[in-house]
């Protein structure tokens, strides 16, 4: 039995750090947004991750006063939600109460369609990692990287964060070229000595991660005219164009290519590099993947994501930043 009159569309957007979560009806009006703990199976215990999906429907259902007969499609962006082991496994949690309604894919579809509103397209993405993910007009699939960060993750926040403490130990050497990026390194683990870097990041609990968030120090040596740095984040940038290039060889057809990801979703140095050097199209997406997710799930549906459907979309998620970030009783309300 149904609470109300609307139509739902629930859409999740989980990758390796956090998964955000949104509620609109089928005019495209966002009802409410929900944020928790990381919804990558491949990196966080199953239990946990259902857990976590499950925390935050309820929270959606709540915040919009519905009930889940009042939704269309639960669509679930999920990182490594395509790979048939974890596709099988939400379907096994999920189908029994879903049924035809419930939809899995890759969070980069999310990314995606955040810059193409559900049109074909490639999604290039470069935070701790790195991927390009393509989706035809033919609804076929392609990627290139994404490959892990022993194996690729090529112009990541890892890569360049490695890359540039490497730069820092050969300057220590004598091999390369003296650089900015030892004083901030130095800075930003708190100690005296090159030397003791090794043990601060060999020691850490999550290497990958702490050298991922170092890649800040990269943009910042960059911006104060460090050569060494400039130079990383241009091998960088050509690393992530030759990414994109690939995957819009596997596409075949003349798709734009979207740029997400935290160190391609804000004005970074890196992604004017890939600006620069881009010898494709680049769109930048004027909304965040769960918006993106949203889309998908309306498009599941078969219902048109018309123009009018993309400016309630985009104007309600800007009124929800909004309400979220105002100032109640001296403090910032919770998000």
């Amino acid at each position: 039995m149904q609470s109300n009159n609307k139509q739902w569309y629930i859409a999740l957007d989980g990758g390796g750090t956090r998964t955000r979560a949104a509620i609109c009806d089928a005019s495209g009006e966002i009802a409410a947004f929900a944020a928790g703990d990381a919804g990558n199976p491949l990196s966080r215990p199953w239990e946990a991750v259902e857990g976590t999906v499950r925390q935050l429907i309820g929270e959606l259902l709540q915040k919009a006063s519905a009930t889940a007969d009042d939704v269309s499609a639960l669509y679930l962006g999920l990182a490594g939600a395509d790979r048939p082991e974890i596709k099988d496994r939400l379907t096994a949690a999920f189908a029994a109460e879903w049924g035809k309604r419930l939809v899995l894919d890759n969070d980069a579809v999310a990314a995606l369609y955040a810059g193409t509103w559900g049109e074909p397209g490639v999604v290039l993405i470069a935070g701790t990692g790195s991927i390009a993910y393509a989706v035809t007009a033919k609804g076929e699939r392609y990627r290139t990287g994404g490959w892990g960060y022993l194996l690729g993750d090529e112009g990541s926040g890892y890569d360049l964060g490695r890359r540039a403490a490497a730069a820092v130990m050969r300057a220590t050497d004598g091999r390369g070229s003296q650089t900015a990026l030892t004083a901030l390194f130095l800075a930003h683990y708190g100690v005296q000595r090159p030397e003791e870097l090794i043990a601060r990041i060999y020691g850490a609990n999550n290497p990958r991660k702490e050298l991922a968030d170092a890649s800040v120090l990269v943009e910042k040596a960059a911006e104060a005219g460090d050569e060494a740095a400039a130079e990383l984040i241009r091998q960088g940038a050509e690393e992530l164009i030759a990414l994109a290039e690939a995957c819009l060889r596997k596409a075949a057809s003349p798709v734009p290519v979207v740029l997400a990801g935290g160190l391609l979703s804000t004005d970074t140095r890196l992604r004017r590099e890939v600006l620069h050097r881009a010898r494709f199209f680049v769109t930048i997406p004027t909304v965040s993947p769960v918006v993106g997710a949203l889309v998908a799930a309306i498009r599941a549906t078969g219902k048109d994501v018309n123009a009018e459907i993309r400016h309630r979309l985009q104007r309600s998620e800007t009124e929800q930043q909004k309400k979220r970030s105002e100032p109640c009783g001296g403090e910032l309300s919770p998000t």
